[in-house]
C-alpha cells in the first residue's frame, strides 16, 4: 500500500512538472497511469477533466477559433455542470459562489479537509491551495465560500474527538479554528445534534419518502437509543452527509422522478471513501425479485420489505452495526 501511494505521489509530482511547462498532453499521460493504479483517485479525475479542457481550448485556438478566457489569473474557467451547486452542500451561502465541476469540487473539497484537519494552515500548504486554485480556475469567492465549509466541518470532527477523550469543555477547539460568534450561532444546533449522536447506539440515516414512515422510524430508533437522521432524498441526504458519519444506513428506492433513487444514492454513498464500510440498508414496499437482485449486486448489505417487523428491523441494525465495529477494531489491532 505504501509502495502504492509512493508511486501515485511520484506521478503527480511529474504531472505538475508537465503542467507548469505547458506539455498537457504528457502531463494527461501520467494522469491515465495513475488512474490505472487507482481508478477512484479524485485528484486525478479532476487533473483529467481540467487538462483534457485546456487542450480542447488551445486546439481550437490553434484552429482560429476564438475563445474568451474569463477567470483568475487570466485562466480559462474550469469546465461547468448543472448539477451539483454548491449552495447544496455548504455551511453558509454566498451570492459570489458560481458552479464547479463534480471532479473539481471533490478534489478541491478534499484538499481543504485535509489541510484544515489539524485547525491551521502552514505557509506550504497555502502555497499548494494557490496554485490548486490557479490551475482549476477557481475564484477567490469560490475558495472562501468552500474553505469556509471545510474549516468548520472539521471544526465538528474536533468537537467528536474531544468529546471522545472526555473534554466538555470546546473553547480552545473554537480559539483554534477561528469559528466566529456568528459561526458557533450558527453551528449550535450541529454541535447540540452531534453531541446527542455521541451519547447514543448509533446514527442511523434514514431516507424514504414518505414522511409519516420516517416519523415512525425516528420513534422506533431513538426509543431504542438511536438518534436517527431523517431526509425525504438522496440530495438532501448527501448534503447531511458533509457534517455527519452515520454507523447505518435505512433507504427506499423509489424517490419520484426528479430525484436520485436509492440504488444511485447508494453508488453515491459508497463512492465515498470513509463510507465505503458503513452498513446500507434498502426498506421498501417494492417486494420484486428484480430489484432485491439488483440491490444484492450493487453489494447492500440488506433488503427488507415494509411492513418490517419492529424486532426484525431492530435486530438486523443492532447485528449489522455491532458486526461492523467489530470488525474496525480487529483492524486496528
Amino acid at each position: 500500500m505504501t509502495n502504492t501511494k509512493e508511486n501515485i505521489s511520484e506521478l503527480f509530482r511529474g504531472v505538475d512538472k508537465l503542467i507548469k511547462t505547458g506539455k498537457f498532453e504528457e502531463s494527461l499521460s501520467l494522469v491515465e497511469q495513475i488512474l490505472q493504479i487507482n481508478g477512484k483517485n479524485i485528484y486525478a479525475k479532476a487533473y483529467r477533466e481540467r487538462i483534457q479542457s485546456l487542450l480542447k481550448e488551445k486546439s481550437e485556438k490553434e484552429s482560429g477559433i476564438v475563445i474568451p478566457l474569463p477567470g483568475a489569473a487570466g485562466l480559462p474557467v474550469a469546465a461547468k455542470t448543472e448539477t451539483a451547486p454548491i449552495e447544496t452542500t455548504v455551511l453558509f451561502p454566498s451570492k459570489y459562489v458560481q458552479k464547479i465541476s463534480d471532479a473539481v469540487l471533490e478534489a478541491y473539497k478534499t484538499f481543504l479537509n485535509e489541510i484544515w484537519k489539524d485547525g491551521h494552515i502552514t505557509p506550504l500548504e497555502q502555497e499548494r491551495a494557490k496554485s490548486m486554485r490557479e490551475f482549476f480556475a477557481i475564484s477567490q469567492d469560490e475558495h472562501d465560500y468552500l474553505e469556509q465549509n471545510s474549516r468548520l466541518n472539521c471544526y465538528l470532527i474536533a468537537i467528536r474527538d474531544a468529546w471522545n477523550k472526555g473534554t466538555r469543555d470546546f473553547s480552545d477547539v473554537t480559539t483554534l479554528f477561528k469559528v466566529t460568534e456568528q459561526e458557533e450561532t450558527v453551528l449550535e444546533p450541529k454541535v447540540k445534534r452531534l453531541i446527542k449522536s455521541l451519547d447514543s447506539k448509533g446514527v442511523i440515516l434514514s431516507l424514504d419518502d414518505d414522511r409519516n414512515f420516517l416519523l415512525l422510524i425516528e420513534r422506533l430508533l431513538e426509543k431504542n437509543g438511536y438518534l436517527c437522521l431523517n431526509t425525504t432524498s438522496g440530495e438532501e441526504a448527501l448534503n447531511l452527509l458533509e457534517s455527519f458519519s452515520p454507523d447505518l444506513v435505512l433507504c427506499d428506492i423509489a424517490f419520484g422522478q426528479r430525484n436520485m433513487n436509492g440504488f444511485m444514492f447508494y453508488e453515491r454513498f459508497r463512492s465515498i471513501e470513509r463510507f465505503a464500510s458503513v452498513p446500507f440498508i434498502f426498506i421498501s414496499a417494492l417486494n420484486q425479485r428484480e430489484l432485491i437482485r439488483t440491490g444484492k449486486k450493487l453489494g447492500v448489505d440488506d433488503y427488507l420489505t415494509k411492513p418490517v417487523e419492529n424486532d426484525v428491523l431492530l435486530a438486523a441494525i443492532e447485528g449489522k452495526i455491532r458486526r461492523t465495529r467489530e470488525m474496525k477494531k480487529a483492524a486496528d489491532y
